[in-house]
């Protein structure tokens, strides 16, 4: 493995023991973008996941999905990166100047 891979798994993720669920399409996007932003050159998915596998994250398919499962992805570069890629999910589109509340969010 490559010491970066560690690094990006550090300042991107948490493992938990609740189940939560992070897709392999996600988990590889923010790996991209972070190694972009840290002047790396991106090793492969295969190579994260496998660090994952040390660490007791597994990888699992769910409705034609691949997921990893028992990882959260946190940190201030994962907000980077969701605006940055425009991300729109449940909740909107984000924005760093009007955020919402939870209460705010589920009434629109």
């Amino acid at each position: 493995m490559t010491q970066h891979i560690d690094e990006f798994l550090g300042a991107t993720t948490t493992v938990t023991l609740d189940g939560a669920l992070v897709s392999v399409d996600e988990l590889e996007s923010l790996y991209v973008y972070w190694c972009s932003r840290n002047h790396h050159d991106p090793s492969a998915t295969e190579d994260v996941l496998a660090a994952l596998g040390q660490q007791g994250v597994e990888p699992l398919a769910r409705d034609g999905v691949d997921y990893v499962e028992g990882l959260v992805l946190t940190g201030g570069l994962v907000r980077d990166f969701i605006l940055a890629c425009e991300f729109s999910g449940v909740w909107g589109v984000p924005s760093t100047l009007e955020p919402a509340t939870a209460r705010e969010a589920t009434a629109s």
